[in-house]
């Protein structure tokens, strides 16, 4: 019970620390907070992830090897080309920036609005609309890691500790096992947690991630999608680039997944 007690202490406390140094600046779509910097692409998605030294300001680490970004598939072989239509910082401050941006292909256009708070917590809701009525065979949303990036996992059912060659997770298991996940490594890590206000994906929506070519993909995927012109769905989810203080580094990696679950509520 004591052991219980001090470790609930421990994060308290650490939740502290993290929510009140720092703050928020940004120049030329690169957001930096801390030591991390996060740069967005013109389609308002993750560019990259990366940190840097405190003293000669130079990239040390990245987490992404591409941007995070969405396949529409309209059959096996041919997808939708998604066109950026500008990227707008809408409201910025210290404590939060605010941004959106428009693409559109020839029967979609999908509307991003992110989000970045200075507790480290980024936040995305995205809009995709049927310009006509549409089938899409399958959709697929990936985040593409480093493979250095990626030695450890936390989440999705699994007890926490060397990430597993593949891991698995299903819409209709929503009840029973959150679509809350953390990668990282040693010193650099990526929490990604699903909003239950997703739609864009149907039951059958599942979660991959596994070793793919170059990379360490988490791919969220679902098939057999029909749009109506002009019907609206949404995919929004939450990301925390981690660490951004020492006192998380602490956190053990089976409790990484619960650890940034509360902060990004």
């Amino acid at each position: 019970m004591r052991k219980k007690i001090l470790l609930l202490c421990f994060l308290l406390g650490s939740l502290a620390v993290f929510a009140q140094d720092g703050s928020l600046k940004i120049n030329q779509q690169v957001i930096a907070f801390k030591a991390t910097r996060l740069e967005i692409n013109n389609d308002g998605m993750p560019k990259q992830c990366y940190v840097v030294d405190d003293n000669t300001g130079i990239k040390t680490q990245q987490l992404l090897f591409e941007p995070m970004h969405f396949h529409f598939y309209t059959s096996a072989k041919a997808q939708e080309k998604m066109n950026g239509a500008g990227f707008e910082i809408t409201a910025q401050n210290a404590d939060s920036i605010v941004w959106n941006a428009n693409s559109t292909s020839a029967n979609l256009k999908m509307t991003v609005q992110g989000k970045m708070l200075s507790k480290g917590v980024l936040s995305y809701h995205i809009k995709i609309s049927a310009i006509k009525d549409l089938l899409l065979t399958n959709m697929n949303f990936h985040i593409p890691f480093e493979k250095s990036a990626s030695k450890y996992l936390s989440g999705l059912g699994e007890k926490g500790g060397l990430r597993p060659d593949t891991v698995r997770w299903q819409r209709s298991n929503w009840k029973k096992v959150k679509p809350n996940v953390w990668i990282g490594n040693d010193s650099l890590g990526l929490y990604f947690s699903l909003s239950n206000s997703t739609t864009l994906l149907p039951i059958g929506g599942a979660m991959q991630i596994n070793v793919k070519g170059g990379s360490m993909l988490l791919d969220v995927h679902a098939d057999q999608i029909t749009l109506k012109k002009n019907e609206q769905l949404s995919f929004d989810f939450n990301l925390i680039v981690t660490p951004q203080t020492a006192a998380e580094l602490q956190v053990p990696v089976k409790k990484k997944s619960k650890f940034y679950q509360k902060l990004a509520k």
